[in-house]
């Protein structure tokens, strides 16, 4: 029998508010209680929240993220997006989180597939993240994940291309695709779903975001829906498989 797969669910750009307009923070928990409790239907190994769990990093933000998490009966996980702090997320919460000279990134092994988080709250990701990630994917001689908060390239979305793309994209993507055994990177931060395929058939999936979606076929922001979506994710006899939960 083969040990090797995994139910993971990806939930991405929560924006938590804790102290700002009323129905915005009322809307916000409401969005991330229904995407939590939807994901703890599918008795997961693992949940990932993919950054971008508060709006504005503030204390208040964090307590009410950890604080919400509760309700969830399964082992989850964290990564930092562009609207968190690494240093913040490792103050406020209440379990302890190495950091790696002020940045999050950590290596996780699900039913022995090595999984991998990475740390773009910068807008991009450091040299240093990616030689680790290298040196540790060539430790392993089976298929890998990543998991990150910005699209390590260019997607075709007209708004978040122009404006919040990860940075370094170029030297990411270079890098990734030079990984021989790496699959697929799952991300958020463009708040719609996407999937973008790489060299040596790798694979980016876009998860459409907690808070609100918005149109990747025009240069202005422009939301398209309110509706929070998740990403389930299913890794079985080396396929991968997933569906898309809209709320």
């Amino acid at each position: 029998m083969d040990k090797r797969t995994f139910r993971i669910g990806q939930i991405a750009d929560v924006h938590l508010i804790a102290d700002n307009d009323e129905a915005d923070h009322l809307k916000s928990v409401e969005s991330f209680e229904k995407t939590l409790a939807d994901a703890d239907k599918f008795d997961l190994d693992l949940l990932v929240i993919s950054g971008d769990m508060t709006e504005h990093s503030f204390p208040q933000e964090y307590q009410l993220f950890f604080e919400m998490m509760k309700a969830y009966s399964g082992k989850w996980c964290m990564i930092a997006g562009n609207h968190d702090k690494s240093a913040d997320i490792a103050r406020y919460s209440p379990f302890p989180i190495e950091l790696h000279h002020g940045e999050y990134f950590y290596k996780k092994t699900v039913n022995e597939v090595a999984l991998f988080f990475l740390d773009s709250s910068t807008d991009s990701v450091s040299k240093s993240q990616l030689e680790w990630l290298k040196e540790e994917a060539a430790k392993e001689s089976k298929e890998i994940f990543i998991f990150m908060h910005h699209p390590p390239c260019l997607c075709g979305h007209l708004f978040m291309d122009s404006r919040y793309a990860l940075k370094n994209w170029n030297e990411t993507k270079s890098v990734m695709e030079e990984i021989p055994n790496l699959r697929a990177i799952f991300t958020g931060h463009y708040h719609s779903a996407m999937e973008v395929n790489l060299e040596n058939g790798k694979k980016v999936y876009l998860t459409p975001a907690t808070q609100m979606q918005l149109n990747p076929d025009v240069s202005e922001f422009n939301i398209i829906s309110t509706v929070p979506g998740w990403r389930y994710i299913e890794y079985k006899n080396e396929k991968i498989s997933t569906e898309l939960r809209y709320l």
